[in-house]
C-alpha cells in the first residue's frame, strides 16, 4: 500500500471505496472506458473460479481487463451486475469488499441469478488487484 492511502481519513476512503466499487460494477455492465480511470497500469485479477474463455491469470492492466470484460459480455448477452448492500471499506489496508449479483437470460429466456464477492486492493485511488469468487447461485435473502 502506498502511504497516502494509510494517511487518508477514514471517511474519505469510505466514500472513495464505495464510489470505486460502483464504478467497478459499471465497468462490468459494459462501461469499458472506466478501466483506464479506475484500474492501475499493473492491475491483476485472480478469479477463484476457472474462466473457460481466457487465461485470466495473465490479465494485466486496464486494456487487458476491458478486452476480457467485453468478450465476457459478448459470450453471455444480457448480463447485468448490481451491488448487494454497501461495500465494506478498510482504510488501513486499502481494501474494499462487496457482495454482488449478476442476472442474465438462459437459453429458454428464464432469468438466471448468481452471486459473488469481490475484494479490491486500492493504491493511490486506483484498483491494483482484485480477488473474485462467483457462486453457482444467488445468495439466499436474509430474513
Amino acid at each position: 500500500m502506498s502511504t497516502n492511502i494509510l494517511n487518508t481519513p477514514s471517511a474519505d476512503f469510505q466514500s472513495l471505496g464505495v464510489r470505486l466499487f460502483e464504478q467497478w460494477t459499471a465497468l462490468w455492465n459494459g462501461d469499458l472506458a472506466l478501466a483506464d480511470r479506475i484500474v492501475a497500469p499493473g492491475f491483476r485479477v485472480s478469479f477463484a473460479n476457472a474462466a473457460e474463455s481466457a487465461a485470466t491469470d495473465d490479465l494485466r492492466g486496464p486494456d487487458d481487463l476491458a478486452r476480457f470484460v467485453a468478450a465476457h459480455r459478448e459470450s453471455i448477452p444480457g448480463l447485468h451486475y448490481s451491488l448487494s448492500g454497501t461495500p465494506v471499506v478498510d482504510a488501513v489496508t486499502g481494501q474494499i469488499a462487496a457482495r454482488w449479483t449478476v442476472t442474465f437470460p438462459d437459453a429458454s429466456g428464464s432469468t438466471v441469478g448468481k452471486s459473488g464477492i469481490d475484494i479490491l486492493a486500492v493504491t493511490d485511488g486506483r484498483i491494483t488487484e482484485v480477488w473474485s469468487v462467483t457462486g453457482l447461485r444467488a445468495f439466499a435473502s436474509a430474513g
